[in-house]
């Protein structure tokens, strides 16, 4: 029998878990919808270090949605925009840290590890990166999901097959998940600026892959891309705080101009739901160091919770009186 938590109602009193949810650090004692798990790894960052703090900063600022964590199943929260409920009875659970080490390799054997025991309790499991590294071991988890496609939100391509001569950096992690034969396609969407390269762009389309750059999103809308994309199936969904634009998340280690709006990744996160099941998410890149006034870790906060409800049919709210 789960106790019962001490009340800590204010944001700012009690441990910063995310959403104040039960912490359950074992795997196998995870009773729950969804399960957050944090890894705090940045050692691929090419630029400016610094989102392996990024775990506890997101902790911190979720603590403001307490009341989402409640350990007998959440109260949802109202979207006024659409007159429903979301995450209505959803349990949540914060799963602790990976353990992560100096060592890139065998931090990404603990992270494929320890998401695939998660993932065998049945649970949602939503990632708190670290840079964009991390999301190729987390991937590797998902063999049982067959077939599987990756969605991705991010200002760049993330395709390169070498950077500096290595293979596992935050420059070439959907490369190498599309080497993992249970991934059948890479839906990248927001691409834009100078750092991507004709040849990632020519190699990922020669493989299958689908690209949408942000200046398609602006002017053709979110309806036309995912009638374009079609069903997806079981789908990752992997969110580069990057993808949005930096007037509103500007604590990034690589910030582009003219990039996606809260309300577009919102809209994508609801269309692309209706098309297949959620099987896993992550956010990554938040820098809280570059972060001004903490703006970009609450909105990355809302963009998570948004995503993880998506996976979650809606509850029609009551029509105001």
């Amino acid at each position: 029998m789960q106790k019962k938590r001490p009340p800590a109602a204010l944001p700012h009193t009690g441990v910063a878990t995310f959403c104040k949810a039960p912490y359950i650090f074992e795997p196998a004692d995870i009773d729950a919808d969804v399960a957050v798990l944090g890894i705090p790894f940045d050692n691929m960052a090419s630029m400016r270090p610094g989102c392996r703090q990024a775990p506890r900063a997101l902790r911190d600022a979720s603590t403001r949605f307490g009341w989402l964590g409640e350990p007998a199943g959440s109260s949802g929260y109202f979207d006024i925009g659409q007159n429903a409920m979301y995450l209505s009875g959803i349990r949540i659970v914060d799963a602790g840290d990976v353990d992560v080490t100096l060592d890139a390799a065998v931090t990404r054997e603990r992270i494929t590890a320890h998401a695939r025991s998660i993932i065998d309790r049945h649970v949602l499991l939503a990632s708190i990166g670290g840079d964009h590294s991390i999301s190729f071991p987390l991937l590797a988890a998902f063999d049982k999901c067959q077939p599987f496609t990756v969605v991705l939100l991010d200002a760049h391509l993330d395709y390169r097959d070498r950077s500096l001569g290595m293979q596992f950096t935050n420059n070439s992690p959907f490369r190498r998940a599309h080497e993992l034969p249970f991934v059948k396609r890479i839906v990248t969407i927001g691409v834009r600026g100078i750092k991507s390269t004709d040849r990632e762009y020519r190699e990922s389309l020669d493989h299958g892959n689908l690209i949408f750059p942000a200046d398609r999103v602006h002017d053709e809308g979110i309806a036309a891309i995912v009638n374009e994309i079609g069903g997806v199936g079981n789908y990752y969904l992997s969110l580069d705080i990057d993808a949005i634009d930096p007037s509103i998340a500007p604590g990034t280690e690589s910030p582009e101009a003219d990039g996606l709006t809260f309300r577009q990744a919102k809209q994508l996160f609801r269309a692309i739901a209706r098309s297949g099941k959620l099987a896993g998410v992550d956010i990554v890149e938040v820098n809280p160091y570059l972060d001004h006034a903490e703006l970009t870790q609450h909105i990355a906060v809302q963009l998570l919770l948004e995503a993880v409800a998506s996976a979650f049919p809606s509850a029609s709210a009551a029509s105001p009186k």
